[in-house]
Formats: C-alpha cells, structure tokens, sequence
C-alpha cells in the first residue's frame, strides 16, 4: 500500500486561480497530474477561505473518524491575517481586528498539530508563498471600497505584505520550536526574478506556473521522504 499524505489548507492548496472577472478556479487535478506515483496517496482536505479554526475542526473530525496516514501538511495562516475591508472601509478610525488574531493563531496552531501527533500522524508544515500587497489592494477596491480610507487606516499598501509575513513568521517559528519538518516554500519564491508572473491578479492567489513552483518544491520533499 502507497504512504498517504493528509493536506490540510485554505484555497492555495487547491490551486486556486481568479479569471478575469475574478471568478475562482480550482485547478489541483491539473497540478497533480505531474506528479504521478504509486508511492503516495494524497487525500486533499484543502477548505477555499478556511482559517486555523477551521483547519482544527477538520483534523478532529478525521482523527475521530480513524485517521491514518503517515503524514499531514498543515499550512494556514493568509485566510486568518485578512480583515473585514468593508468595516475598514466604513470606519476607518474603528478599532479593526484580523479574522484570528495572532495569539490564537498560535495557539490553534499549536493544538492541531499536537492532536495530530497524539492521533500518530506527522504534521509537516510549508512557509507561506509571499503576498503582493499592492494588487490585493487593487482587487479590494475594484467594485465599493475606497482605496483612500483603508489606506487611512492602512498606512501604506505593503502593510498587507507585512501582516500575512507576520503569521506566515509565527507558523515557522512554532514547526523549527517544535522539531516539525518545515518545507522552504516561501524561499523558492522571494528567490525568483519572475516572482510577479508566479502571484495572481488577486494579489493572493498564484498563478498556474507558481502552483507548479509550490507543489514541485512539496514534492521534492516528498521524494525525499518516502
């Protein structure tokens, strides 16, 4: 019997694409069809928008159900940095929390990959592939919002950048802490000259070939691995 790879994420790792209307796409069977072998089997728990929280839930649910794999990737973190624009966009001056603030992050973090560990399952963990603050700004103000008020509460627009590093640093620091296998999936991208071509219109999502930069470095551990 081949190993089986759990994946539990938010819509990256559904290789999800907006067209040009900003409709999304998933294209993980497209993806996946490079890597065809017989030595794994991948089980794809991937939630479009799903946070920590959510990603919890489901392992429990699995873990009750009588979860067994060797490993699962466990990879949150730019669905619980985001905010509520329109709030911000409606009151600036409010006192505007992210969707998981970042003790909780942690903390869910934390409690999700000691569940898996206590259900005898590996986490594994990736770093998160950088943002483009500027095109998610873009996208966000492309119907409604006004870009001067959230930018009166933003300061700048790579403050978007800056905060989902923030959760993308606390998710790296909590695997190296807790002796999690840590895939360098952020380094392969911030050393690319073409890193514009790899990230979506969205600012958030990547596109095709940067999918395939995300799922060749996540085999390549893979490789190494089984």
């Amino acid at each position: 019997m081949p190993d089986k790879i759990y994946i539990y994420g938010d819509s990256l790792l559904k290789a999800t694409v907006p067209d040009v209307d900003f409709h999304y796409h998933f294209h993980i069977n497209e993806v996946m069809q490079r890597y065809q072998t017989k030595l794994v089997e991948v089980v794809n728990r991937s939630k479009m928008g799903a946070t920590i929280r959510k990603g919890l839930s489901l392992v429990r649910h699995d873990l009750d159900r009588g979860l067994e794999a060797r490993y699962a990737l466990v990879s949150y973190g730019g669905n619980d940095s985001d905010f509520d624009w329109a709030a911000i966009d409606a009151d600036p001056e409010a006192d505007h929390r992210p969707n998981t603030e970042l003790p909780e992050f942690a903390d869910t973090l934390h409690e999700t990959l000691d569940a898996l560990r206590q259900g005898g399952v590996q986490p594994v963990m990736m770093t998160l592939p950088p943002i483009d603050g500027e095109r998610y700004l873009d996208f966000l103000c492309r119907d409604n919002l006004r870009r001067d008020r959230i930018l009166d509460w933003l300061g700048e627009p790579q403050m978007i950048y800056r905060h989902q590093e923030l959760y993308a640093d606390t998710a790296a620091e909590i695997a190296l802490r807790e002796n999690i296998p840590l895939i360098p999936v952020r380094q392969t991208f911030l050393r690319n000259h073409r890193l514009s071509q790899l990230i979506a219109a969205d600012g958030i999502h990547l596109t095709v070939p940067g999918y395939e930069q995300l799922f060749d470095t996540l085999a390549d551990w893979v490789k190494k691995n089984i």
